[in-house]
């Protein structure tokens, strides 16, 4: 892969795999059902003990709970670690609420600087657009903490085709964190952002759907209260048809359902960064089987190409039969019309400027 689509730390020595980082959504203990704290920090232990050195978070995980459990491997080898948080989403009581104003990411920044305490973080994203506020606002405020040496790198998320196209038209290589997997294609996303953006994709797995545990039942594998009730995906009949016909085809060939999918994603063009999040050791080995596998295999593509993984390569390794079934993905594949994660956001601005 190109090689200024890479983020690193600051001490890359034992960076090996700059594409494949944790997120922590999950790990914060709210929303997503029974939660063991002592097996989360193992999970981040583990990744570290394994060479994985980019790890995502948010102020907004949790209630800050997923940024301090983050904190506890960040007390020693700093410089190792490349630590993303962002921030522009808020909670007020039951709600969530959208908060990218100037002087309300720089409270949150502080804050998330606070829990992991930490004099900088290596990027700090806007989690979502604010409809209260201008973008170019919002970005200029993540621009200054930059040159305030508050943040290496500075990013956007879960921004529009048309928005990358307008407001990142000057910028080259700007992190963005893009909803993509084979049931949520944004390849108009990931086309806009070829030379603007680092494309990092959040939910490659759609939140458990497109995994190996209870919730790849879909409705029926959460619990009520269960955050992933609000995902359209885990109770659309056409997805639960398309996964379980993938859960099929993956039997008659023996073959990994992680590997098989994270594979077809990171050979996907203008695919940069994956962040998967794992909240269980087993979780975890599956995506270090994967990593394996990559390695192993020599799937990773050369400075020349625009994806992870190399495309001719991985459709080596993948069965026909199951690479048509990725490609075709399901009937009615949701775009950018049905991309929230947090459908509940407000739309109406916190009161704190």
């Amino acid at each position: 892969m190109l090689k200024d689509k890479l983020l690193r730390p600051i001490d890359p020595s034992n960076d090996h795999t700059p594409w494949l980082w944790i997120g922590t959504w999950s790990m914060g203990g709210e929303g997503f059902g029974s939660h063991d704290e002592r097996e989360s920090l193992r999970v981040l232990t583990a990744a570290v003990e394994n060479n994985i050195r980019h790890f995502d978070t948010a102020g907004f995980y949790a209630r800050g709970m997923s940024e301090m459990l983050l904190q506890q491997i960040m007390k020693s080898d700093r410089p190792e670690l490349f630590i993303s948080s962002k921030g522009g989403l808020v909670r007020e009581g039951r709600k969530i609420k959208h908060c990218a104003s100037p002087d309300g990411l720089e409270r949150q920044l502080f804050e998330s600087l606070d829990r992991m305490k930490t004099d900088y973080l290596d990027l700090y994203q806007l989690h979502w657009p604010d409809p209260e506020v201008p973008l170019d606002e919002s970005i200029d405020a993540l621009k200054t903490f930059q040159r305030q040496g508050l943040v290496r790198f500075w990013g956007v998320g879960n921004l529009t085709e048309q928005q990358v196209s307008d407001t990142l038209s000057e910028e080259r290589n700007i992190p963005h964190q893009v909803h993509f997997n084979p049931v949520r294609r944004n390849h108009r996303v990931l086309i806009a952002g070829r030379d603007r953006c680092i494309n990092c994709i959040i939910s490659p797995l759609e939140q458990g759907l497109l995994g190996s545990g209870k919730s790849s039942a879909g409705i029926s594998g959460i619990g009520k209260k269960d955050v992933r009730n609000r995902n359209p995906c885990f109770s659309d009949p056409a997805a639960m048809k398309w996964t379980s016909r993938l859960d099929e085809l993956i039997r008659q060939y023996a073959l990994t359902k992680i590997s098989i999918i994270l594979m077809w994603t990171c050979s996907r063009p203008h695919v940069h960064a994956i962040i998967p999040g794992p909240r269980k050791i087993a979780q975890l080995d599956e995506l270090l089987a994967f990593k394996a596998d990559a390695e192993i295999n020599d799937l990773v593509s050369s400075e020349e190409d625009t994806a992870i993984l190399s495309d001719e390569k991985v459709r080596n390794i993948v069965p026909e039969v199951i690479w048509q079934h990725l490609e075709r993905g399901i009937e009615t594949t949701r775009q950018d019309k049905d991309r929230n994660l947090y459908p509940q956001i407000s739309q109406t601005k916190t009161q704190n400027e």
